[in-house]
C-alpha cells in the first residue's frame, strides 16, 4: 500500500463550549476595544461567548485555526467603498463590528489573520458579493471569510491562502488554507 500525505488535508473539528453566560474569560475579556453595542443583543451575546471560548482553547502552544464566515471586514482594503460614508452604518463594515473582530487579532487572544500573513495589504481580494446588487462581475464586495490562527500555529506551517473566486454557485467564494503539516 502506497500512502500518500498531502497538506490539504480535511481535519475534524470538535465542538467547542464557552462558559456559562455571566462567566466570560478574563482572557477574552481583555480585548482593548469595549464589547460593542451590537444590532442585535444575542450577536453581542454569541460574539463574547465565541471569544470567550476561543480564549479557552488557543492558550499556549495549542493549534487553534478560527475560520470561516465572520461577517466582517476587517480593515479597508478588505472592502470596495470604505470611503462611502454609508460604510459606517453598512451590515460589515461598522466601525462596531470591526472593533469586535479586532478582538480576536489583538492580545490576549493575539490571532493572526491568515490571508493577511501570506498576502499583506492585497487589495481586491473579497470573499463575498452581494446578490441582489449583482456586484460579483465588478468585483464590489467585501472579504469576510477569514482563517484566524492562534500562536501555536507556526507562521512558517502556512503554505498558501486562497479565495476561489473563480468558483460560483453562493455568494460568497470558497477559501482555501494550504498547511505544511511536518511544521506544525
Amino acid at each position: 500500500t502506497h500512502t500518500h500525505t498531502h497538506a490539504r488535508t480535511r481535519t475534524h473539528s470538535k465542538e467547542v463550549q464557552g462558559p456559562p453566560p455571566g462567566q466570560a474569560s478574563r482572557r477574552a475579556e481583555a480585548c482593548s476595544h469595549p464589547i460593542p453595542p451590537m444590532r442585535c443583543p444575542l450577536h453581542r451575546m454569541h460574539s463574547t461567548r465565541f471569544r470567550a471560548a476561543i480564549a479557552a482553547q488557543a492558550t499556549g502552544e495549542s493549534r487553534v485555526c478560527v475560520c470561516g464566515d465572520m461577517n466582517v471586514a476587517h480593515e479597508d482594503v478588505d472592502f470596495h467603498n470604505p470611503a462611502e460614508r454609508r460604510t459606517l452604518t453598512q451590515a460589515g463594515t461598522t466601525p462596531e463590528e470591526r472593533a469586535s473582530l479586532r478582538c480576536f487579532l489583538e492580545p490576549p487572544l493575539g490571532m493572526r489573520d491568515a490571508f493577511r500573513q501570506v498576502h499583506g495589504r492585497a487589495a481586491g481580494q473579497y470573499t463575498y458579493w452581494s446578490q441582489r446588487a449583482r456586484a460579483r462581475p465588478a468585483n464590489r464586495g467585501l472579504r469576510i471569510d477569514y482563517f484566524l490562527l492562534a500562536s501555536g500555529v507556526p507562521p512558517a506551517a502556512v503554505v498558501d491562502v486562497q479565495h476561489l473566486q473563480e468558483m460560483h454557485g453562493s455568494d460568497h467564494c470558497p477559501i482555501l488554507l494550504e498547511l505544511d503539516l511536518a511544521r506544525l
